[in-house]
């Protein structure tokens, strides 16, 4: 699986998903993920369904890819590559990554751990 996301300028930040129901079968659903970008920082990663997301903040003009690996509850395991064309131009405007994703599931000011300590998500 080959994906491309829209364009974005250098330090420009926002989520990114990709949608792996084609891959999972009916009853099947992502219990994890992991991803890597070769000219970005992560800040979080979240799952709902069938849709696995990644907030990135691209630090690295020209073409960049994200590779995205996810585990199913069945054990199954998925990884696609996208790729996203990174401007030379600063964006004007930019954004601070959000602490949390935004299906966390927040108390207030308190976050719901999972086994890890991170925050528990919804989905």
């Amino acid at each position: 699986m080959w994906l491309c996301w829209p364009e974005v300028f250098l330090n420009g930040s926002a989520d990114y998903s990709i949608d792996f129901s084609c891959l999972l079968g009916c009853s099947d659903r992502i219990v994890a993920v992991e991803a890597v970008c070769s000219g970005g920082v992560i800040a979080w990663t979240s799952m709902f369904g069938f849709l696995a997301s990644v907030w990135v903040q691209w630090l690295c003009p020209g073409p960049q890819t994200a590779t995205i690996s996810v585990r199913t509850a069945e054990g199954a395991v998925f990884t696609a590559t996208a790729s996203i064309l990174v401007s030379c131009g600063p964006q004007l405007i930019t954004c601070d990554a959000p602490a949390y994703a935004p299906n966390a599931f927040l108390l207030g000011s308190a976050i719901v751990p999972d086994a890890f300590g991170n925050p528990l998500i919804f989905g």
